[in-house]
């Protein structure tokens, strides 16, 4: 694999041998069968996410490009108070969760460990290695959405997992929504880790919070949607954010 030059055609390579790992060891692992994910999630380790993000993590240090893929960090620790809104959403989730009650604890577990993987492996796909090699390319703003489309259409994939492509649908628009403020995050706080956490606790809220977890998706996930444009304004239209272009492609 020929890294050398510019990254984007190399991050599509590995785009693709991801997206085969995931859906392919899902389907390997319901057999064929149409099964919802929380139910998957709340049963067993999804192995196909497991090999997904063993398979990025040792591309990524074979490339060498965790500089690139993980970040530098913020110059300024005042930077992190970026995080206050997606912190006050996950709390108010969290809040629902302890009032609807926290099940049992095997299945507990198994959310939290399920989710975590799905937040490293989605985060270094997207917000890591896509987002290198586009940015490379294509510059910030372009990136954004490049990434953020390429999110929302893999999750349109979940039908042939679940048996319900107009679920995968809706699915596959708030997975674009939310493409775009955790890539907001990414550029301005020029760090993956944060946005690791905040995919974990996200999923893992919303499946464990069900119905009435999944009522808040849309508001919230508007919400947030408009906070990362808001973020991202220096960028509208190609203006600004030159110097954080230029540090972002080194």
């Amino acid at each position: 694999m020929n890294s050398s030059g510019k990254p984007w055609p190399t991050s599509l390579v590995i785009f693709a041998i991801w997206v085969i790992i995931v859906f392919g060891g899902e389907l390997l692992q319901v057999g064929g069968k149409p099964t919802q994910l929380d139910e998957l999630a709340k049963n067993q380790i999804i192995f196909g996410v497991l090999a997904a993000a063993v398979f990025l993590i040792g591309v990524i240090s074979y490339l060498k490009w965790w500089p690139q893929v993980a970040g530098k960090g913020p110059e300024n620790l005042r930077d992190l108070r970026l995080l206050w809104l997606p912190a006050l959403v996950l709390f108010l989730l969290l809040l629902i969760l302890l009032f609807t009650g926290l099940p049992p604890t095997q299945v507990l577990m198994l959310v939290i460990i399920n989710t975590l993987l799905v937040g490293i492996s989605e985060e270094l796909m997207y917000r890591g290695i896509l987002f290198h090699g586009a940015s490379s390319s294509f510059g910030i703003w372009r990136t954004v959405w490049i990434t953020a489309v390429l999110f929302g259409l893999v999750h349109a994939l979940n039908g042939f997992i679940t048996g319900n492509f107009t679920a995968a649908a809706g699915q596959a628009f708030f997975a674009g929504m939310f493409g775009v403020w955790t890539v907001a995050l990414r550029v301005r706080l020029d760090t993956i880790i944060p946005v690791i956490i905040i995919h974990w606790l996200w999923d893992c809220l919303l499946f464990l919070t069900g119905f009435l977890g999944g009522m808040l998706v849309f508001p919230f996930a508007l919400v947030l949607f408009i906070y990362g444009l808001w973020l991202l304004r220096d960028y509208w239209h190609g203006k600004g954010g030159l110097q954080e272009e230029e540090k972002l492609s080194e």
